[in-house]
This record gives C-alpha cells, structure tokens and sequence, in this order.
C-alpha cells in the first residue's frame, strides 16, 4: 500500500465503540484513514493514554502538551523523537519495520538534549531568524510568480508539485547550500520516504534506497565540502564548523543535520500550504476577504497550520520516573504528543473544527514548543504567505478537482499529496 492514495475513503467504521481510546493505533487501519474521531475520544476520556502494546503513553490535549515539552530533566530526545523510534517495540511487528532501526546515521538537533543541543541549535539559528526569512523572500517571490506563470499559462495544476515542493525543496537547498539543480531528486526521494508496504507498518524497499540515497548523497557532499572548503554562509559551513562540548561534531553528525534541515524544509509545507487553498476554496467568503485584503493571508496560512498540521505526533523517551495527572511515567518508556489533536482542543481554541481567517490563536503547536521547536518556523510562514499572495494576485477564483486529489496517511503523517486546481 503507497501512503499515497486516492480521496476516495474507505467505510469506516460505524460502532461508537471503533473509536474508543483503547482501539486507538497509530498503525491502524482506520486511525490513519481519519485519526480526528479518535483524538476526540481521547481528550474526552484518556487524555494521558497508556498503550500497552508499544510501552507507550500519549498525551492529546494542548495544555499537557504546552507543558510536558518543557521538560527537559523527565524526558529525552535521544535516540530520535518519531513514532517508528518510539514505537519500535511493537508486539509481532517485524525487525526490518522501520528503516531507522540498526542504522547509525549520526545526531541532529532533534536527537539531541540540552546543553548540547543549544550548543549546536545556537551556530545554526542564524540561518533561520526572522531577519535571514526577510532575506529570502525576495527569491522565494521570484520562483512562486513562475511557477505561477506557468499555472497560468495551462489554465491550472497541481498546487503541491506544481508550485509549493518545487519552491519548498530550492529555499531548503538555498538555506542548506545545495545546488538548486539537485533541488527535484531530493524533492522526489523526500515524497518516497512516505510509502509503506502492503501491511501499512512497514517502510516500502522503494522509501527505504530513498532514505539511503539521501544519507549517501549528503556524506559524499560533506566529503566534499571537507576537501574543497569555501566561506559561503549557508547551514553546510555553519556545520562543518560547528563545535558542541567543546569539540567539532563529526562528519556523520553533519550528515544527520543536513537530512534534517532538507527533510523538514521539503516535508511539511506543501502539506500545509495545500491545506489552505483548499480550505479557501471552501469557503469562498472568506476567500474574498483574504483577495480583498492580503493582510489577512497570515491568519489565512496560520488557520490552516492549526487545522490541517501534518505532522501528527512527534515525542519524548521517560528518562525520570514523572507523575501526569496521576498517571505514572517510567523510564524508557515512550511518550507521543498527539499535535494534530491538540491544535483542535476546544479548551484551547473556540469551536476549534471552524476554519476562520480571523482566529490569529495567540498558542499552536503546528511547530512544536520549547527548546526543540521548528528551527525552520519563521522561513516556513514566510513560503506560506508569499505563495498564498501570488497565487490568489493572478487567480483569485479557482476551483479543486476533486477527482486528482491523492492523500498521505501514514502513522506520523497525513494531508495531501496531490492538489489539482482549475480556473
């Protein structure tokens, strides 16, 4: 089974009790078909959820969360913060499941604890301030208005690979140091990494010489670097000089940082940008609002990173015994923060299932929160907002095609990998 489907869902299920906490799976069936029934049941009824089957805990409401990511004595990033690393313990799950087990590729900042991780996050911050985000906006209107010209030109396209991977994956590359002519392979063996074997659970071969490739090609481009230096500020020299406990990190270390830096500069926006086009097409008054006043595509983009956020969980290994809400967490246990349920938490947000431009929420964990939050969240609602304002300038009447819109469910992931629109 590719993570790549059609829209079309299959029947889900029709007893209340389908959705009950203890039938929520981040492998299942039908929780990545549509986790949100799930989500609701476990605010209401278990919002610090025990699941036996993986050693693990998740949490699912926003103020948990907020809080327990702050943390930083109870839990620890080390040995990586995704459900695969987390819930690798999985009962009559096979050994070769999960790509990232028994594969040494280095740390990056998002398996790293503090003080190192500060160490290393405070050389590389520059690269992704607010100041650095206004620097780049100028190319990133330049390639949106092509690539938009072209949309144009053929009457419309794919929003996702017509328009927001293309322009995601070159300011990643730009930020990273790459070639912008290497910016579509990467593109094209980031999307592999989404796909799953016909049991749901497993990488495919196909994502797995996707994750390799990608690992070989940033060692050989470390190497190369090492031989033939140069003093061009990007995110690659920031690395290869950077020190953290008072020695240089390693060349596999820089590796992992650059998967990194890529993955999640290609990754998640696209997902997020897709979601709000289509949810203005929605709702097409507010859409009229939005072309009437660009000011308002921030809360329009923001809205959409709230509602339609496609990470939907990322965590922490118990490293100190730590008492939430009278439950007990016990080292080495996993602990998941359910994101995507706590950006739709009424005792956070007002009628949190209404999509409204005019929210502007004060708090979202659509980039996590504390120390280990998205390095790249300022670059990323800059891409977000220049691509809405360029494509709602020349077509600010536009329709989906139904019928062309593929999806992505995966344990960690969902959203669309295909958006077709026409006009």
């Amino acid at each position: 089974m590719s993570a790549h489907e059609a829209s079309a869902d299959a029947p889900a299920p029709t007893s209340d009790s389908a959705f009950a906490p203890s039938a929520y799976d981040p492998y299942g069936t039908f929780t990545q078909q549509n986790p949100k029934p799930f989500y609701l049941r476990l605010r209401d009824e278990s919002p610090v959820h025990y699941d036996e089957r993986y050693d693990c805990w998740y949490l699912s409401r926003f103020e948990d969360i907020w809080r327990e990511e702050q943390d930083l004595e109870a839990y620890t990033v080390v040995g990586g913060p995704t459900p695969p690393q987390l819930l690798k313990r999985v009962r009559g799950m096979p050994e070769e499941a999960s790509p990232f087990e028994n594969q040494n590729f280095g740390d990056a900042l998002a398996t790293l604890d503090p003080p190192t991780h500060t160490q290393l996050r405070g050389q590389l911050s520059p690269h992704f301030k607010p100041k650095a985000a206004r620097e780049l906006e100028a190319l990133t209107r330049q390639l949106v208005r092509g690539y938009v010209d072209e949309l144009v030109e053929k009457g419309g396209g794919d929003v996702i690979g017509d328009l927001a991977m293309r322009t995601s994956v070159r300011i990643a590359c730009t930020i990273v140091g790459f070639p912008l002519e290497k910016a579509d392979w990467l593109a094209e063996r980031v999307n592999r990494m989404n796909e799953r074997d016909a049991s749901g659970r497993a990488f495919s071969e196909h994502a797995f010489e996707g994750l390799v490739e990608l690992h070989m090609y940033f060692h050989e481009t470390v190497a190369r670097a090492r031989q033939f230096p140069s003093d061009e500020p990007n995110v690659l020299n920031a690395l290869l000089r950077a020190e953290a406990d008072g020695q240089r990190i390693t060349d596999g270390d820089v590796a992992s940082n650059l998967f990194l830096m890529i993955v999640g500069g290609t990754e998640t926006l696209p997902k997020v940008f897709s979601a709000a086009v289509k949810r203005l097409a929605e709702h097409p008054d507010q859409r009229a609002a939005v072309v009437a006043n660009p000011s308002l595509v921030p809360g329009a983009f923001r809205e959409a990173l709230r509602m339609d956020m496609p990470t939907q969980m990322l965590g922490r290994r118990v490293r100190r015994e730590k008492i939430v809400h009278g439950h007990r967490l016990l080292p080495e246990q996993g602990l998941l923060f359910l994101w995507a349920s706590a950006n739709r938490d009424p005792r956070e947000f007002p009628d949190p299932e209404r999509y409204d431009i005019h929210r502007n929420a004060p708090r979202l964990l659509s980039f996590g929160s504390g120390v280990h939050m998205c390095l790249g969240a300022h670059v990323a609602q800059m891409e977000g907002r220049v691509m809405l304002e360029e494509l709602l300038a020349r077509i600010p009447e536009y329709e989906t095609v139904p019928e062309g819109i593929e999806r992505i469910r995966t344990e960690m992931f969902q959203g669309l990998a295909a958006l077709p629109i026409r006009f």
